[in-house]
């Protein structure tokens, strides 16, 4: 029994195990449908976008995860078959509820801030982003934890933001990792220098975790670095050796002539 903290008006909140359609048959519908499964509620359908939606009208849990651009349109949908009661929750990272407004009270975006690479993505420890109508706050949060999740709220107004966040941490990961492999010829050589660098921003946080030359003022080592380097890679080096300049303890001097130095690989 998910006990949802305090009432939802008159609406009766639906309980475990669920029946659920998943609009979305990708990796993240996927993965999220084997997690439901897997915790003994009946995935009555897992649908794509040519597929007969009748089974909506039966379901207790509608989940949308379909690209954010299709967002408007499995919801109109969703609004026209749903029963009421049943709660509507989108995984999109960006949309807050709005998308979901004529799917009636029981509504929540509830995002997995993980990369979910293939249709079986294990959900255990990974956290979601959940802005959800009051009063589902407490349901959300057993819902995830129930796939092995934790739920973190994010107020509506700062989902945008929220969204950019991952992207930064994760996709621009992927983009820097790739130029890296440029360079070595071989992306498994970074994966353990990857790796232990995330460890070291878990233990001591992204401050405390900087090394290397920008972190030291080693103006010499970054000078050389730029001189290395392929065209194509010359400025996102300097965007990012920027960002790694605001990051460290450098004096103001300091932080000038590696400034600098960038500065003229540009020219």
């Amino acid at each position: 029994m998910i006990d949802t903290g305090r009432p939802l008006g008159a609406t009766p909140l639906p309980q475990p195990p669920f029946d659920v359609v998943m609009l979305g048959n990708g990796r993240v519908g996927g993965s999220l449908a084997k997690a439901l499964t897997d915790t003994g509620s009946r995935v009555l359908a897992l649908l794509g976008r040519d597929d007969d939606p009748s089974p909506i009208a039966r379901a207790s849990l509608v989940v949308i995860a379909v690209p954010d651009d299709a967002l408007d349109e499995a919801a109109g949908l969703v609004a026209r078959l749903g029963r009421p009661g049943t709660v509507v929750a989108h995984t999109c990272g960006m949309a807050a509820l709005e998308p979901l407004a004529e799917c009636g009270p029981l509504v929540a975006a509830i995002h997995p801030a993980i990369p979910v690479a293939t249709t079986e993505t294990s959900f255990a420890g990974a956290p979601f982003g959940v802005t959800c109508a009051p009063g589902l706050e407490v349901w959300c949060e057993a819902l995830v934890a129930s796939i092995g999740g934790t739920a973190f709220p994010v107020p509506a107004e700062q989902r945008v933001s929220y969204h950019a966040a991952l992207a930064i941490a994760s996709n621009f990961t992927v983009a820097l990792a790739g130029d890296a492999a440029e360079l070595t010829g071989s992306f498994e050589l970074l994966v353990p220098l990857m790796r232990a660098t995330v460890e070291n921003i878990a233990r001591l946080g992204p401050e405390a975790a900087l090394t290397g030359p920008i972190a030291r003022g080693d103006v010499g080592t970054v000078r050389a670095h730029l001189a290395a380097l392929p065209p194509h890679l010359v400025e996102p080096y300097v965007v990012m050796a920027r960002r790694t300049l605001a990051h460290t303890t450098l004096s103001r001097e300091q932080r000038a002539v590696i400034e600098a130095v960038l500065g003229e690989a540009l020219r």
